[in-house]
């Protein structure tokens, strides 16, 4: 019988793992298929969760109706995003083209960078004999590669941008109608489902909104201010490509942990090899200023307030994200996660405390039993009766 109990617990530890599996293969090719279009839903909820939140604080305007603030939000947000179409798209694809056309000057000058560098260093006592470390003619190699890539597919560029386009208006075009809904029909449909499980849905849905609403808001003013920044000291500089480096610098920052060394590196890296020590030394000044002093105050809080989970699940949240769905995956993975941990603490923590609370009452009841069966011996030997010490039947 033991053994027979041993085959059938094992035999249901393989059937389900092959049932996740199958899952998970069924999911892998459901993504492949619809990933695309289900993104994009999923992109156009996150915006019209986030314009929701701006409607009803222009709400608070007196006298102001909600279609006039919706139709006040969307002027905006499509002035913000034919000014990006019309002025930022060409003079990044501009600025593209005239760095693949200056690769080979900046290339030329590493050598005459690298001799500042060991004049710099050996005048502080550090002899680093950079020259003879690095060599240059691989770099004149990747730099012809990526001279030709860039200038190859400058066109291809241009291309994925008015796609990028294309979708962004599709997003937008459907965040209209849930904002213009506003969760009414959400709430009566919820009415249907008896009233506990209306509360607990909707409580799910609550954290999932203000958690991504606060992530996304977070990260969208940290990225703006690290753009502006990056870009305006690149254009005061005279250093090249400052839109697309800004642009990138941005989107890496969003990244957690390594994004603030990535969005750092790039402009960096630009200022080495196109300009010289001073400038290099501005740039450097400039961004730590922007990331230690506005950007260490407002991501903690960003943080905090969204995503309360370890480290490795952060990690963890990043990696499966851009597997899943490059960059956006990669970014949106980490409050997704968010959204499960605090879910999973939540329910973790009521299924504790009710586990607790059942074992108390049960120590509850037995402590009862023996101080009345106490109380029983207590009462006899007061009138002077033998404890009944009987032994139970057979």
């Amino acid at each position: 019988m033991i053994e027979r109990s041993w085959w059938l617990r094992k035999d249901l530890e393989v059937g389900v793992l092959s049932a996740v599996v199958y899952l998970a293969d069924a999911f892998g090719r459901f993504w492949g298929f619809l990933g695309d279009l289900l993104l994009i839903f999923f992109f156009a909820w996150l915006v019209g969760s986030v314009l929701i939140h701006v409607v009803n604080s222009l709400m608070r305007i007196p006298h102001m109706r909600r279609p006039l603030a919706i139709l006040l939000v969307y002027i905006g947000l499509i002035t913000l995003i034919a000014d990006f179409a019309f002025l930022v798209i060409p003079a990044t694809v501009t600025q593209v083209r005239e760095l693949a056309a200056d690769i080979p000057n900046i290339v030329a000058g590493i050598p005459g960078a690298i001799d500042s560098a060991d004049e710099i260093l050996g005048g502080i006592g550090i002899n680093a004999g950079l020259a003879d470390r690095i060599q240059i003619q691989p770099i004149n190699d990747i730099a012809a590669s990526i001279t030709d890539w860039l200038t190859v597919n400058a066109g291809t560029i241009l291309t994925g941008a008015a796609s990028a386009l294309f979708s962004v208006t599709l997003v937008i075009a459907i965040s209209f109608y849930i904002v213009l809904d506003g969760g009414r029909r959400l709430r009566e449909g919820l009415k249907v489902l008896p009233p506990r499980v209306e509360r607990e849905t909707w409580f799910v849905l609550t954290t999932i909104d203000d958690t991504f609403h606060g992530y996304v808001r977070g990260m969208l003013v940290v990225s703006a201010i690290y753009g502006v920044g990056t870009a305006s000291v690149m254009l005061a500089t005279g250093l090249p490509a400052a839109l697309p480096t800004a642009l990138i610098s941005s989107v890496l920052l969003a990244v957690p942990f390594i994004g603030d060394w990535l969005a750092l590196a790039l402009p960096l890296l630009i200022a080495i090899v196109a300009g010289d020590f001073i400038t290099f030394i501005i740039v450097l000044a400039v961004l730590l200023f922007v990331q230690q002093v506005m950007l260490n105050l407002l991501t903690p809080r960003i943080l905090g307030h969204a995503v309360r989970m370890p480290a490795m699940l952060v990690i963890i949240s990043v990696v499966l994200g851009a597997r899943l769905a490059g960059i956006p995956g990669a970014l949106l993975g980490v409050p997704t996660a968010g959204v499960v941990y605090g879910l999973g603490v939540h329910y973790g923590t009521r299924i504790r405390q009710r586990r607790e609370a059942r074992e108390s009452m049960e120590r509850e009841e037995r402590g009862a039993i023996e101080r009345e069966g106490f109380a029983e011996e207590v009462e006899r030997a007061r009138q002077g009766q033998a404890p009944d010490i009987t032994p139970p039947a057979a």
